[in-house]
């Protein structure tokens, strides 16, 4: 017996399979009707529109692959080389596990905020992005990590994991893709740790210019024996401390 969930799922299957052969634009609600082998009654009850199918096929790739990362932020890092390593394994490994999904979520792109999907989407980050700020004290409470906004934190961590990973879906790059996880995770951590931020004054605390440079300068003169000054010389050079 077919039930509607069955029925949504196999329109979702369909539009994907029709989204990445034909491209967005090509597909139509007509031939994803066709395909799946549904009535315009049955399509037209689960989704009023094309922008409607991709809208879920995009939110339900967000939240299966969001769904790792709730795992993540449920156990404490132990450090901030295993946290890094943890988000861009489960990054990585989501993506190797579901090519048809990260290849429609990279070419379909941001969604449009003012929609249904769009909104719950927004949701979703929200509560994600707390649940990681949460996760992250006690590296901070430890110094392991500055305190940046968590919008730069997942740039430097995923930012260049999503690069690699459109590079490996599109046949640039050989190997497992999860190969890449632990030199992509040296780099992040080099960035968030407290090394990478440049030395300065505390608040209050004049800054200093460095001291300026101590040149020895030697003049000499050449006098005849009535005492006029025949010739002049002179020469200089820097001093250094020992």
């Amino acid at each position: 017996m077919t039930t509607q969930t069955d029925t949504r799922q196999r329109i979702l299957d369909v539009a994907l399979a029709s989204f990445l052969a034909d491209g967005y634009e090509q597909t139509t609600i007509a031939g994803i009707r066709e395909r799946s082998g549904t009535s315009n009654g049955a399509l037209f009850h689960h989704f009023p529109s094309k922008e409607a199918i991709a809208g879920a096929l995009h939110v339900a790739a967000i939240a299966s692959f969001q769904q790792g990362l709730w795992d993540l932020v449920g156990r404490p890092p132990a450090s901030l080389h295993d946290a890094v390593r943890a988000v861009l394994a489960h990054q990585l490994g989501w993506t190797e596990q579901n090519t048809d999904l990260a290849r429609f979520i990279y070419a379909r792109g941001q969604l449009d905020w003012d929609t249904a999907a769009g909104a719950e989407l927004a949701a979703r980050n929200r509560d994600l992005a707390a649940a990681f700020r949460q996760w992250l004290v006690p590296l901070a409470d430890r110094g392991e990590i500055r305190p940046l906004p968590m919008l730069l934190v997942s740039a430097i961590v995923s930012g260049p994991a999503h690069a690699i990973a459109q590079r490996w879906l599109a046949g640039h790059l050989s190997g497992p893709l999860t190969g890449f996880a632990e030199e992509l995770t040296i780099a992040a951590c080099a960035a968030l740790g407290p090394g990478a931020a440049p030395a300065t004054a505390r608040p209050g605390q004049p800054q200093t210019a460095p001291p300026a440079p101590v040149t020895a300068r030697i003049h000499v003169d050449l006098v005849a024996g009535d005492g006029t000054v025949v010739a002049r010389a002179g020469a200089g050079a820097p001093l250094t401390s020992p």
